[in-house]
């Protein structure tokens, strides 16, 4: 081979990170594809010029693919999954009880626009930097809310930049009836680094469709924010990319074995989120009063639960006692099992007596008296909405919920 065409294709083997193995062969590949005779000189600097230009589209390729991709490979698992809320729900109602106590200010304030049917059509009217405008619209948008006969209010973007210092495109424009947001807790490692604790952020169809499984070693593809430890669905993407590692052969490139153990990893990095359920109440009353994450992990054995699903929350309910108390034998020295409300996406397959880590956020309600008044100073126990359970040692099944049929007592 002529030495100047060798000393080039291993100049392009080092530029597309192959071996001049891998290179070579791709160069006999190209030529033969064409029908060059590389044994002619002029014919083997043609196959040159093509082999140059596969590998320009290679690395043009590879570019774009990291600008538009913006996306990384990672490998972890979910720790647990928060419920999908619309966080446009409780903005539209508040926004609606402020216009009607004072629909000057609301209206000041750039909240909202106000619409009214006239003969012309729908004429709107809003402020937009300090500005009144006044416009005829072809129709109402889908958030628009009725405040009086052939009038509405409807919810504006009133921010005219974000924290960065970018301005907001969306600004003076109407917000959207619902908007549907989901946080995913993640523990993963990105690109071949470290595991560490991520929070998922997921809107719209992708927060409503989520059904990922807790505790199952997934790869998928996300943005990744180091400086926030947080991660992003990329819209088409993401959940198209979720591939369980236990249903990878063991032979595919993904596959991963030698896996290290999960609840290690919660130590390592989730610990300060770690409480004992012993002092589950303190742990409660301090991420209450701080600013942060009102996230709590905790383990204990389940001493009781009752997988009826209540009609207006869809939670089920468990209670965890710890496993190293020590109780004594008058009724006071027995402490209230924790209840745990377990929403419909998270899965119940141990019973009563397993040994169980629980990952949610704690709550507590002030007690009433027999005519629903609130007591002064007076609490039920703390309880956790549970957003993911890990089975440390799983015993028995989950209790059946047996539906009760009435006797028909019509022949009596």
């Amino acid at each position: 081979m002529n030495e100047r065409i060798e000393k080039e294709l291993n100049g392009l083997a080092t530029k597309l990170g192959k071996s001049e193995e891998e290179m070579l062969a791709k160069f006999n590949e190209i030529a033969e594809s064409n029908n060059l005779d590389l044994e002619n000189e002029r014919q083997a600097m043609v196959a040159l010029t093509l082999t140059r230009n596969f590998v320009r589209g290679s690395l043009k390729g590879n570019t774009s693919s990291k600008k538009g991709g913006y996306g990384n490979d990672a490998f972890g698992f979910v720790v647990g999954s928060e419920p999908a809320r619309d966080v446009q729900e409780w903005s539209r109602k508040k926004l609606l009880s402020d216009y009607n106590s004072n629909s000057n200010t609301v209206f000041n304030e750039e909240r909202c626009a106000e619409v009214v049917l006239t003969d012309a059509g729908y004429e709107k009217s809003q402020i937009v930097n300090g500005d009144v405008q006044t416009k005829t619209i072809p129709q109402l948008p889908n958030s628009a809310i009725e405040v009086d006969e052939n009038k509405w209010i409807v919810p504006i973007d009133n921010i005219k930049s974000f924290m960065s210092g970018d301005s907001n495109p969306r600004y003076g424009k109407p917000l959207p009836a619902e908007e549907f947001r989901r946080r995913v807790h993640l523990i993963a490692k990105k690109d071949g680094g470290d595991f560490q604790y991520w929070t998922f952020g997921l809107k719209n169809i992708a927060a409503k469709e989520w059904d990922v499984k807790n505790f199952e070693w997934l790869h998928l593809n996300a943005i990744f924010n180091d400086d926030r430890n947080a991660c992003y669905g990329i819209k088409g993407r993401t959940l198209a990319s979720l591939q369980y590692n236990a249903n990878l052969d063991e032979d595919d490139d993904l596959y991963v074995g030698n896996l290290p153990s999960m609840e290690d990893l919660l130590v390592e990095c989730m610990g300060d989120y770690i409480a004992d359920l012993l002092e589950i109440e303190d742990y409660h009353s301090t991420i209450m009063s701080n600013p942060g994450m009102k996230l709590c992990i905790t383990d204990g054995i389940v001493s009781s639960m009752n997988l009826t699903v209540n009609e207006k929350t869809g939670n089920r309910v468990l209670w965890i006692e710890p496993a190293d108390a020590s109780y004594g034998f008058e009724e006071a020295d027995i402490p209230d099992s924790t209840p745990c409300w377990i929403p419909e996406n998270v899965d119940i397959d141990f019973g009563v007596g397993s040994d169980v880590i629980v990952i949610g956020r704690t709550n507590q309600t002030q007690k009433r008296d027999e005519d629903g008044n609130y007591l002064d100073d007076e609490y039920n126990p703390v309880s956790l909405n549970i957003y993911g359970i890990l089975p440390r040692v799983a015993l028995g099944a989950p209790n059946e919920v047996v539906e009760t049929v009435d006797e028909d007592l019509n022949y009596w």
